[in-house]
């Protein structure tokens, strides 16, 4: 589980170093989604003892919401960073473009759904 939470710090971390040296905020975008994937799967691991498959970070976040109800308040955030999962990895005939905001709302998400999940753990 502390292995989940360290990745996710990370992914938020290089998140942060591409939006500010302009490489992409698709990277942007898609490292938020790792970061809150991981951090919802931290949670998971933590209170039910099995590892959850998939990347939905709508499921995830239902998933969560079943541990502490506070992630229900997160479902639009998740829904938000959600569509930039595959949109964002390969090439795409109307390619989805994400703003400086979008990749700074991205960032903030990512930030405050880590927190919850560490301050719920105790870490």
């Amino acid at each position: 589980m502390y292995d989940y939470i360290d990745k996710s710090e990370r992914d938020i971390k290089s998140a942060k170093v591409l939006l500010e040296h302009q490489c992409g905020n698709d990277y942007v975008a898609f490292h938020c989604h790792q970061a809150v994937e991981k951090a919802l799967k931290a949670l998971i691991i933590k209170y039910k003892q099995q590892i959850i498959e998939g990347h939905s970070l709508i499921f995830l976040c239902k998933e969560a919401s079943n541990i502490d109800k506070r992630f229900l308040d997160y479902k639009k955030d998740c829904t938000f960073v959600n569509q930039y999962y595959i949109e964002t990895r390969y090439p795409a005939e109307s390619p989805l473009i994400v703003s400086d905001d979008e990749a700074q709302e991205c960032i903030n998400i990512a930030s405050r759904i880590l927190d919850l999940v560490k301050n719920i753990i105790n870490i």
